[in-house]
């Protein structure tokens, strides 16, 4: 009874981790998030820059919300790249989608529109 108990739990739990991954298209992310960090370059950059913009044509073409911190992500990399209504379009969307983050989006808001002083 014990066994059928603990095989129960886990395929619930198991059920659960699918689920949850099947609503998130994370595409190459990690792959290319290691490869610029490891060898910090322009190429690699471009490389990941045009991850994230995979991943949200996918999500959107799947029907999924794009996963948490792709689109202020790449707003982020837009804002280092002095491309401020980019970066403002970016941090908006992910406000959007994900109501939680304002806080902190406002705040980068704010460094990019030149509000707040970077530290």
């Amino acid at each position: 009874m014990k066994n059928i108990f603990l095989t129960f739990c886990l395929l619930i739990i198991g059920g659960c981790a699918t689920i949850s991954e099947s609503r998130l298209y994370w595409g190459n992310y990690s792959k290319t998030l290691y490869e610029y960090k490891k060898n910090p370059s322009a190429e690699n950059l471009a490389k990941h820059k045009n991850e994230l913009q995979t991943i949200l044509v996918k999500s959107k073409e799947m029907k999924l919300r794009p996963p948490p911190g792709i689109q202020a992500e790449l707003g982020s990399i837009y804002m280092n790249e002095k491309d401020q209504k980019t970066a403002i379009s970016y941090f908006s969307l992910e406000a959007e989608t994900y109501p939680e983050s304002k806080t902190l989006i406002s705040r980068l808001m704010d460094i990019v529109s030149g509000k707040k002083e970077k530290k």
